[in-house]
């Protein structure tokens, strides 16, 4: 490609996002604005369809005035369009403290929203050819497609507007794509579930192993009783694909 080619593409670029008037060869006077617009409409339906519960969170001049900053301040990195949104995650926390100090649960439900759409796009994991034969005397084959997050706000339970910091705590969401639909999927988890979910990934080792660690852990020693606790917990995981059978 020719440097001035080169040039002009730049020159049309940081016009697109400063608006900056500039000239650029080969371009017709009073049109270059439908460039810009066009161009941003494509940023914000990126960044609204991405962040939708973001967007119902902020007011609607927050919003607009977000895309705008970002769209105009922001060097994106990344060539793929539907991977942008995520930069503006570390633009937020780098350079919106206003909005993080007014909504504390901000950068959260920010993660939140993209690993779904990061986990939708994601390539396909190879899924264990061992079979979870038992839930009690049996290692657990995880699906690979998962993580459990670690959240200071229930962004997984509540409506981000009805969050405030009154319910700052101790959270455990595990998302997971299910393999036959593709579907992302969240479930809330208890402290005691987040830890056995994380314990049997990290092992080859089954529940009935781990009696003495629950035990220590819990303070849980009727294995009856745990595994009857655990059960449910078990067949839903397996219903969704989170556990290979």
């Amino acid at each position: 490609m020719k440097d001035q080619t080169i040039e002009q593409q730049q020159l049309l670029a940081a016009y697109c996002r400063n608006g900056v008037d500039v000239e650029i060869l080969g371009t017709t006077d009073g049109r270059l604005h439908n460039y810009r617009r066009l161009v941003f409409n494509v940023v914000r339906d990126a960044l609204s369809s991405t962040y939708p519960l973001t967007y119902n969170l902020l007011e609607i001049n927050e919003w607009e005035d977000l895309c705008k900053s970002f769209f105009s301040d922001h060097k994106c990195q990344d060539p793929q369009v539907w991977r942008m949104p995520f930069e503006l995650i570390k633009y937020v926390q780098e350079f919106k403290v206003d909005l993080t100090k007014k909504y504390p649960q901000l950068i959260e439900l920010l993660h939140f929203e993209w690993l779904e759409v990061e986990y939708y796009m994601m390539p396909d994991q190879k899924f264990p050819e061992e079979k979870t034969k038992d839930l009690w005397t049996s290692p657990w084959q995880l699906n690979p497609e998962s993580e459990i997050m670690h959240l200071t706000y229930p962004v997984h339970l509540k409506n981000a507007r009805f969050i405030s910091r009154s319910d700052q705590g101790m959270y455990f969401c595990l998302i997971y794509r299910q393999p036959d639909t593709f579907k992302v999927k969240f479930l809330n988890l208890s402290p005691f579930f987040a830890w056995l979910l994380s314990r049997v990934k990290d092992s080859s080792v089954a529940l009935s192993e781990m009696g003495q660690e629950i035990e220590d852990a819990f303070n849980i020693s009727d294995p009856e009783a745990l595994k009857e606790n655990i059960r449910p917990f078990f067949e839903k995981l397996v219903a969704d694909g989170m556990v290979v059978t």
